[in-house]
């Protein structure tokens, strides 16, 4: 439970063969953060490619990169209604921007990969205000060959 007053949202595209790259950014308001509550990877096609096993990196981004835009109208929002976000979100890096510190997790193309939050604030990742700062799903080398949905849940703060 967040509990200071935020919009939450979540944050999804499903990308065919995610090469060695930033696969799914999200990027700070100029005025408000964010705090990210889940991100995950799940198999996006019928059948199970090639069982192989990645490394996935959930890394700060401090200086925004370029990405394919995902729309902040195509966002789920948790109160439907509600305006769309103030933050930005990417996919599928041409140029990476600059990472910062990072969790490095292995996962497995049959099984796939989440991250989730523990009831407690200090379990949540927060994106400082800023719209350079940004959290980031990233693969160092490329994972299986196949067709992943990339997953984030964030909670805009209203401050």
């Amino acid at each position: 439970m967040i509990l200071v007053p935020s919009r939450p949202y979540v944050v999804s595209t499903v990308i065919t063969n995610p090469g060695a790259v930033t696969n799914l950014v999200v990027h700070a308001h100029a005025s408000r953060p964010l705090v990210v509550i889940q991100a995950k990877i799940t198999l996006a096609q019928a059948t199970i490619p090639t069982a192989a096993n990645a490394r996935v990196r959930l890394v700060r981004k401090t200086a925004a990169g370029t990405y394919t835009s995902v729309a902040a109208s195509t966002f789920i929002n948790a109160a439907p209604g509600d305006a769309d976000a103030g933050f930005t979100a990417g996919h599928t890096a041409s140029a990476e921007g600059t990472d910062g510190d990072f969790l490095e997790e292995g996962w497995g193309s049959s099984t796939g990969w989440m991250w989730n939050w523990e009831p407690t604030p200090e379990a949540y990742i927060h994106v400082p205000v800023g719209v350079a700062n940004g959290l980031a799903i990233k693969h160092n080398v490329a994972p299986p060959a196949g067709n992943y949905a990339f997953t984030m849940v964030c909670h805009e703060l209203a401050v």
